[in-house]
């Protein structure tokens, strides 16, 4: 790690997103996460492959520090790029856990376990920023509202350097997982 995460950590990001990516998917995963590190985010995510594991290598290239939340007892499933494991052996609960991490949350492409992890941020309250220049939920969702309990919406943005900028403008000023939430 290039920086004291005590002292210099802004806060920290969840990523949500397909464990099965394309090429192009994975570019903007590893741009988001090294975008974030710059930005001094610590990057939260499900620890595992795709897009997880995208973003950790892009947050790992810039010193950042990366959190994984496996649905596995063990650590050893996570990737190689996972600075802090937290085994969380519950399944798709574990989905909860990587939302709840989080001031808020980028989603990248996805399928169901994504629109699971978007509708736990909803309830959670967690600001929700959707890729669309991929395929997936991210794309699907975006600037959509799921319910009336929200006056927010989930914000789609196209690149990763808009993602980032979306988030750090959506938990500006917050204190780090600070949002109030309906349940």
């Amino acid at each position: 790690m290039n920086f004291d995460f005590q002292k210099e950590c802004k806060g920290t990001v969840s990523i949500i997103g397909a464990s099965e990516i394309d090429k192009e998917t994975e570019i903007k995963a590893i741009e988001i996460g090294r975008l974030l590190a710059k930005n001094n985010y610590a990057v939260a995510c499900g620890g595992l492959f795709g897009v997880m594991e995208a973003v950790c290598k892009g947050a790992k290239q810039e010193g950042g520090l990366t959190i994984g939340i496996i649905p596995y007892k063990e650590k050893s499933p996570a990737n190689k790029y996972v600075d802090i494991v937290i085994p969380v052996p519950f399944s798709q609960a574990r989905n909860i856990v990587v939302v709840l991490s989080g001031d808020a949350c980028i989603a990248i492409a996805g399928k169901a376990g994504t629109l699971s992890e978007i509708s736990f941020a909803w309830i959670y309250g967690k600001p929700i920023v959707a890729l669309t220049s991929v395929d997936g939920w991210s794309s699907k969702i975006a600037g959509q509202k799921l319910d009336n309990r929200r006056s927010d919406q989930i914000y789609g943005v196209e690149t990763p350097q808009e993602a980032v900028n979306k988030v750090i403008e959506l938990i500006k000023g917050k204190k780090p997982n600070s949002f109030n939430f309906p349940v």
